[in-house]
């Protein structure tokens, strides 16, 4: 029998909305006891637990393990980019214990053959919890809805055309009835594409200053707009994910008041960068929805504070280095991110904006998990061992060379960040961060 023995750890589970130093023992990958710990009182020697491997969290956070419901682990024919393997074992690096990996792969996940095929890829190669994302049309070509009754028998719980949005709005409508029908969720990548169809970075002095095209602000919120619509004509769940404007955390917040039906997440780069990392970046800072103003970054902030955003995520997009190049007009969307989600996060929202740690936590842990029904996403006993250790005073510089990703792009490179993870427990398995 396995043992493990988290000591004198300060334990937050936001569910039970705990907080307070704790030990917590492991067996079997299940977490059986968790006891607080008297401050006066040693480990004693004779206690039945002592036949467990101690790990020493004293001055650690320790919470569940980190969810991310917006990845792309590549594989099949870009596997090149990344793999299941290369991907989890990031996620695993970073604190992060389960992803929902997206269904824009080459070939897409849009039948259950390809899924079938994909799912057998984790089974071999997956480090941590890897769920799959169905698409929503055949091809992510937004012309024929895919096969909603196969996703729910091959246990998927989103369906989303991430990378770009269904612009046919009947036949949106038609997915968000056949996702209620088969108890889905329709995760958007809100993006009107009639609107700026080239554009390469946020409209306005950045892409004024570079000569570039522009993506403005409506491009998002037209489409958060007539998904908020669609979603209360039909009674389905909705899901936007990566909102990165003002109007669309407007529209979100004032749609929550009356309904239960719409839930949505933003990333860290949006929440800490601003499309001024363009000029300085270029291609490593260019990312699709694109970095904001500042005007629009505190939006989402104060979206995080009064509960409008629900979960944060990564959009893991790794590239090669030729594809991110120099040339700003044919460098890749995306970057890397899964390494450092944890401490971009609390660098910015605990350090800098005082947010409540339970708050955090709640965004990377248990809002995701109860959006996506799971069954994890906190520390109780039966519960599985799925653990993140956090040094929140940890402080050193991003440095992508260092990354596990295949994918080495990333805008946050040299920033110095705090509160970095240093250990992940994955159904009972240790593995060291650093």
């Amino acid at each position: 029998m396995t043992k493990l023995l988290i000591i004198n750890g300060r334990v937050i589970d936001p569910e039970m909305k705990l907080d307070k130093v704790a030990d917590i023992l492991i067996e079997n990958g299940i977490i059986k006891d968790i006891n607080p710990v008297n401050p006066r009182s040693e480990i004693n020697p004779a206690n039945p637990r002592s036949d467990a491997e101690a790990i020493d969290a004293k001055g650690k956070l320790v919470i569940p393990g980190v969810i991310d419901m917006h990845v792309h682990l590549r594989d099949f024919e870009q596997s090149y980019k990344e793999t299941v393997e290369t991907g989890t074992k990031a996620a695993l690096k970073g604190g992060v214990t389960t992803v929902f990996t997206m269904p824009n792969t080459k070939p897409p996940l849009d039948n259950a053959e390809t899924i079938n095929k994909y799912q057998n890829i984790i089974k071999n190669g997956s480090a941590v919890n890897t769920y799959i994302c169905g698409a929503i049309t055949i091809g992510q070509k937004g012309k024929t809805l895919a096969d909603f009754s196969s996703y729910k028998k091959l246990g998927i719980r989103f369906v989303t055309d991430d990378g770009s949005d269904v612009n046919d709005e009947a036949l949106l409508e038609q997915a968000y009835l056949e996702a209620k029908k088969n108890g889905l969720i329709v995760m958007t990548h809100p993006e009107m594409s009639s609107i700026a169809p080239n554009g390469v970075v946020n409209e306005g002095a950045v892409s004024r200053k570079l000569g570039v095209p522009g993506q403005p602000n409506k491009k998002e919120y037209k489409a958060v707009e007539r998904g908020i619509r669609i979603a209360l004509k039909t009674g389905a769940r909705a899901h936007f994910t990566h909102i990165s404007t003002k109007e669309s955390v407007e529209l979100i917040r004032k749609a929550k008041k009356n309904s239960d039906l719409i839930t949505c997440d933003t990333t860290p780069h949006h929440i800490c960068l601003t499309e001024d990392e363009v000029i300085e970046k270029g291609g490593l800072a260019k990312v699709n929805p694109p970095l904001r103003t500042e005007k629009d970054r505190l939006a989402l902030i104060k979206g995080i504070k009064d509960g409008t955003i629900d979960a944060i995520v990564t959009d893991h997009a790794p590239h090669n280095m030729e594809e991110k190049g120099t040339n700003l007009i044919k460098s890749a969307f995306g970057f890397s991110g899964l390494e450092i989600l944890i401490p971009a996060i609390l660098n910015e929202l605990y350090h800098r904006q005082k947010i409540d740690l339970m708050k955090v936590v709640e965004l990377m842990t248990l809002n995701p998990a109860k959006i996506a029904g799971l069954s994890s996403g906190h520390i109780q006993k039966g519960a599985p061992a799925d653990i993140t250790i956090i040094d929140l005073d940890s402080e050193k510089k991003v440095n992508r060379k260092e990354f596990v990703s295949k994918g080495k792009n990333t805008p946050f490179d040299g920033k110095k960040l705090k509160g970095w993870p240093v250990m992940t427990i994955y159904k009972g398995i240790t593995s060291q961060c650093n």
